[in-house]
């Protein structure tokens, strides 16, 4: 390398540095930035203080034409790219990006209903302080005051509690807290398969491999629901209209309580909750009995076929059906989610999955290898239970002093016995960044409203990447709603905060133009970028332009190296009796709409029917009509949900979409805060969780729990919707009295088509 190139060289790391940023590959060119729109092409000179907005309606709206603005869907951590149809300056419309292999122009119900969130009435529209007790409105410059007097400074007792996050957003969060001097940043989501994503990184090297269901030929899922709330479901909606194409893919779905993608399956096997370990043990054991598999099992197989029918109430006639199928039907795909992971012996119920796809060669067929990231600071960090657990319990022994919360609720979610109320009251000071009421936002001393997405910049990473490499870029798609002075970017106020203990910071003005600033630095570290298209644009401006209208650029990455999968000895715990008091188990069910809770102030997914129920606007809980008929409960009774750590008390749904020991109540409702679509509706069936972890991650085994059912009240009225009327619960299984699914039973079905 020339002096002059190492010198290059030597100035674009210093300059990837300034950004919080480091290259793991590609040699990167610096180049000039400017500012585009979009539809209409806005040069501005390079690094200048004023950075007009992606849409200004002063300079071009244009009254009654439509306008369309590429950006990012942040409703999950499944981060969709989205195209927002604007009019008159106003966002009316998300649909997907028909370009983004994320999710190939489609959108789901929460997706669509971003645009609910972003007009909420309940939004948060001034700064507030605590006082006398108190949260009242306050003015930014006393806000900004507070809080550079709390966080301007120096300080490792501080604790920074994050919600899934990526890209430059949790780049410019780190790039702050190294500057505080502080190590105590979390992340917490509820949803994103801690336990089984800790496992892949141990057995194939990692946390996310690619899955291609459109190459399997059979798909054996235990309990993750990829079609409903597992990763990221549009994504592999799509692919798995592929896998149903001729020649048609076989979907068999193993859990505890249907989930959208069991009603979807071809067969749905009901197993006790905890068990999954042991049938996936089985069914490696006969598979090893094969001729065709001697010697091909990578550890040591410790389990009884017949004690495994008895522990997880799947006969050995069906575990043989299923070994047939898995052995004939190569290559498969074997799928491990939260309902199997969700207990102490959770990573090794993965282990054991993960065992399956090992022996039947899925390895390199319809699991594939992850490039090695570019750039590893952008890679998506999904968090989990143990990080809620460190910060409260930090927060508990007086390790912190301050806390920050942006983008979680850890007081709505947190399980009753973690104590999280007490412990977030320990704070000298809480401060939330939030743009909406929720119950951790009405605990704070300072709450900061923040903008939404769709009136931000920011980048992010999908959870699951189709394509290694994909970064999404989010512009603002309309000037704040609330006007000027009302809300601010979580990001120009991290930039400001940084700013005051990092220097090098201080050459953005705003995080706009850092966002923009750091894809021209990049520019040469992606594939195919955008050049100029007209005459007269610069090569810059095409950039600009084109990665806008994208939505989305490829970061180059080496190619990626084969998966050497190895799979530990599998050890699974006997199962303990029940011990009279709790007998079934609690399933605490994610659903497509509400998600975790967080939906919940948006009135049309509350409006939404469950998927399978069709209850809206409430809680429930699912019983099977064997399990009810025994306890002498119907539909709409009310009962009380009881553990060892608490009770609550819903309706009853009964559902034969469940295993006859288990219960289920969806996740979603039970706020006491977070607007008037939200408080005091339904139950949150996370605060009556007992205190159980998984022993390799620490994560909290959530479908652990045992309760027991105790009859309170008489039938009421649960209101359901099906086929367009509002209907009672007991009444939604069926159309204008037609039964909508006949089920009969195995030996009557036998007798009739023997007759036939």
């Amino acid at each position: 390398m020339s002096q002059k190139n190492m010198n290059d060289e030597l100035s674009r790391r210093a300059f990837l540095k300034a950004m919080g940023l480091t290259s793991a590959g590609s040699a990167l060119l610096l180049t000039g930035c400017g500012d585009t729109d979009i539809v209409n092409q806005v040069s501005i000179e390079v690094r200048k203080e004023l950075v007009l907005p992606a849409v200004d309606p002063e300079d071009f709206v244009r009254p009654g034409r439509e306008v369309h603005y590429a950006s990012t869907c942040r409703q999950c951590p499944a981060n969709c790219n989205i195209h927002a149809k604007t009019r008159e300056g106003r966002v009316i419309k998300i649909e997907g990006n028909p370009t983004s292999s994320t999710n190939l122009g489609k959108l789901c119900a929460m997706g669509q209903a971003g645009l609910q969130s972003h007009y909420n009435p309940d939004r948060i529209r001034k700064p507030m302080i605590r006082k006398g007790g108190k949260l009242v409105e306050t003015t930014w410059a006393e806000a900004e005051t507070l809080l550079k007097k709390h966080l301007g400074k120096k300080n490792s007792k501080l604790a920074w509690l994050s919600g899934a996050t990526s890209g430059h957003q949790a780049v410019i969060t780190k790039a702050y807290m190294d500057a505080a001097g502080s190590k105590n940043s979390f992340v917490f989501d509820t949803l994103p398969p801690a336990v089984g994503l800790a496992a892949n990184e141990k057995v194939l090297g990692h946390a996310m491999p690619k899955y291609d269901f459109d190459k399997a030929k059979l798909i054996v899922s235990f309990g993750a629901d990829f079609l409903g709330t597992w990763v990221s479901p549009v994504q592999f909606g799509t692919q798995y209209g592929q896998f149903r194409n001729a020649p048609r893919g076989t979907l068999v779905q193993i859990e505890p309580k249907m989930t959208l993608t069991g009603s979807n399956a071809d067969r749905w096997i009901a197993i006790k909750p905890g068990t999954e370990g042991h049938l996936a043990l089985a069914l490696a054991s006969l598979i090893a009995d094969d001729a065709n598999f001697k010697g091909k099992v990578p550890a040591k197989l410790d389990i009884d076929v017949k004690e495994a029918s008895a522990v997880t109430g799947v006969s050995i006639e069906r575990m043989h059906k299923l070994r047939d199928m898995l052995i004939s039907h190569s290559p498969s795909l074997v799928l491990s989610g939260n309902s199997a992971e969700g207990f102490a012996h959770g990573t090794e119920t993965a282990n054991a999955i993960h065992l399956l796809n090992v022996m039947l060669g899925n390895i390199g067929k319809t699991i594939l290898p992850r490039a090695k990231p570019t750039f590893p600071e952008l890679q998506p960090q999904l968090g989990g239970w143990a990080d809620l657990k460190a910060f409260i319990d930090g927060l508990a022994d007086g390790s912190f002093d301050t806390a920050v919360v942006y983008g979680s609720n850890p007081l709505f979610q947190a399980p009753g016995f973690m104590k999280a109320e007490e412990a977030f009251a320990k704070a000298k000071m809480r401060i939330a960044f939030s743009a909406y009421p929720d119950e951790t936002t009405m605990a704070c001393d300072l709450v900061l409203p923040v903008h939404t997405y769709l009136e931000e910049w920011n980048t992010s990473m999908p959870a699951y990447a189709a394509e290694d490499g994909h970064l999404n870029i989010q512009q603002p798609v309309m000037n704040p709603v609330f006007g000027k002075g009302s809300t601010y970017a979580y990001g120009d106020i991290m930039l400001s905060l940084v700013s005051e203990l990092d220097t090098t910071f201080k050459n953005w003005d705003n995080y706009g133009a850092y966002i923009r600033d750091s894809l021209a630095t990049m520019k040469t570290a992606l594939v195919n970028p955008p050049k100029a298209t007209t005459t007269g644009q610069t090569d810059e401006e095409g950039f600009q332009q084109g990665v806008l209208a994208s939505g989305f650029v490829t970061i180059k990455e080496a190619a990626a190296s084969p998966i050497k999968a190895k799979v530990p000895a599998v050890r699974l715990p006997k199962l303990s009796e029940d011990d009279g008091k709790y007998a079934y188990h609690l399933i605490p069910s994610a659903r497509m709409g509400l998600y975790d809770g967080r939906h919940a102030n948006s009135p049309w997914l509350q409006e939404l029917p469950d998927q399978l129920t069709s209850v809206m606007w409430d809680s429930w809980v699912e019983i099977h009509p064997n399990t009810a008929k025994k306890l002498g409960l119907i539909t709409g009774d009310k009962v009380k949900v009881s553990s060892a750590a608490g009770s609550l008390e819903v309706d009853v749904v009964v559902f034969p979409g469940i295993q006859e020991d288990s219960i289920a109540i969806p996740l979603g409702n039970g706020h006491t805060e977070y607007g008037r679509y939200a408080k005091g509706v339904g139950v949150n069936p996370f605060k009556i969780l007992t205190p159980q972890f998984d022993k390799e991650t620490g994560e909290l085994a959530t479908h652990a729990t045992k309760v027991s059912i105790t009859k309170i009240a008489n039938r009421g009225e649960v209101v359901t919707r099906a086929h367009g009327d509002l209907v009672l619960a007991s009444e939604a299984m069926s159309q204008k009295g037609r039964e909508i699914v006949k089920s009969v039973s195995a030996e009557d079905f036998n007798h009739n088509e023997g007759e036939g």
